[in-house]
């Protein structure tokens, strides 16, 4: 709603209700296997013409009620201004939360097992902890657009982000269980927020329209992520796993042609650098890859289109991340294609 001739107010309130029955085995599980779970959210934002058409201040907040961590707070702020139609610099801090979710709180994972003293056998398993509290993050942004010419624009943003209370996770104390058979010790390692850090980069996008018909958008992407526990901490893995699964670099391509009466031909291709120290045993490296999909798309009517699209065209399969615990399956992205039909009413 309008207040005023300076103020743009958007304003809502949200509710989500879930309810699951997860069944496990003996080697994945959790505890309680089934849980209905509340959201309350709500959210208000004023956009503030300062200086109309050139200056713009706009304030917000969020605000999210879950069963796990209470309330949370996430406010932000950010302005944008205008010296002239072909120039905008802008600027935001935000601050935001990712809530617990059942993984956190309770999932178990048995992830190995060996002969203790007395050929006792002993048990390694990762559990939640209904304790985990939110991640917490304040971001630092900003960013300058230029348009050069009638058919070039280029985009510059540059971030900090201070995140707190992130997972690790840390020794329990043992215990004995005494089924399945036979009985064994079970070594718990519990999830908790002891881990800090900060990533900063910038990106650089650009949108060149050669003709009438023809249009380039390339975009270079470069990161840097750093991540410490703290003292109390005694998990040496999770933070060199995140940090070597992070691209330093990506870098895309992308190109849109009208051809003819309609039909349209799309290509994108890119590229992005290798992740290191990916295993939990053997620092295992997924190298750079290089990705292209392209198709065409059919527009006989204003509303009505068709498109056939071909994905990972290069290679058979690229690996592009491995999970914590070693399985690298669901990450193996495959050469595909898809055909879609958009009809709009």
């Amino acid at each position: 709603m309008a207040w005023g001739q300076r103020h743009d107010i958007v304003w809502g309130l949200g509710y989500g209700y879930t309810h699951d029955n997860i069944g496990g085995s003996l080697t994945v599980f959790f505890i309680p296997p089934n849980k209905s779970l509340q959201n309350f959210n709500s959210f208000l934002q004023d956009e503030i013409a300062l200086i109309p058409n050139r200056l713009y201040l706009t304030v917000g907040t969020k605000l999210e009620h879950n069963a796990y961590s209470g309330f949370g707070l996430m406010p932000n702020i950010r302005m944008t201004w205008s010296p002239s139609e072909r120039h905008m610099f802008w600027a935001a801090v935000s601050r935001a939360l990712r809530m617990p979710s059942r993984n956190d709180t309770d999932l178990n994972v048995n992830v190995a097992g060996f002969s203790g003293s007395g050929g006792t056998p002993n048990l390694v398993r990762v559990s939640g902890d209904s304790q985990f509290e939110n991640e917490r993050l304040i971001a630092y942004e900003s960013g300058y657009r230029n348009t050069i010419a009638k058919r070039l624009s280029i985009d510059i943003a540059a971030y900090y982000n201070d995140y707190d209370d992130l997972q690790t996770t840390e020794p329990g104390t043992p215990f004995i269980e005494v089924t399945p058979l036979p009985v064994h010790l079970v070594l718990p390692e519990l999830k908790e927020n002891l881990m800090y850090g900060e990533t900063h980069g910038i990106e650089l996008t650009a949108n060149w329209k050669l003709t009438e018909r023809w249009t380039l958008s390339p975009g270079y992407a470069l990161e840097q992520l750093h991540l410490h526990t703290e003292p109390s901490s005694s998990d040496i893995t999770t933070g060199p796993f995140f940090q070597g699964g992070t691209p330093r670099s990506s870098a895309q391509l992308r190109s849109h042609f009208d051809l003819y009466q309609g039909i349209a031909w799309d290509a994108s291709a890119y590229f992005v650098d290798r992740l290191t120290n990916q295993g939990t045993t053997n620092n295992q490296v997924i190298p750079a890859y290089t990705r292209l999909d392209t198709g065409l798309t059919w527009k006989p009517l204003e509303k009505f289109s068709i498109s056939v699209f071909g994905q990972n065209l290069l290679e058979n399969y690229h690996v592009e991340f491995e999970d914590k615990f070693g399985s690298m399956q669901s990450s193996q992205i495959p050469r595909s294609g898809y055909a879609k039909v958009i009809w709009r009413f």
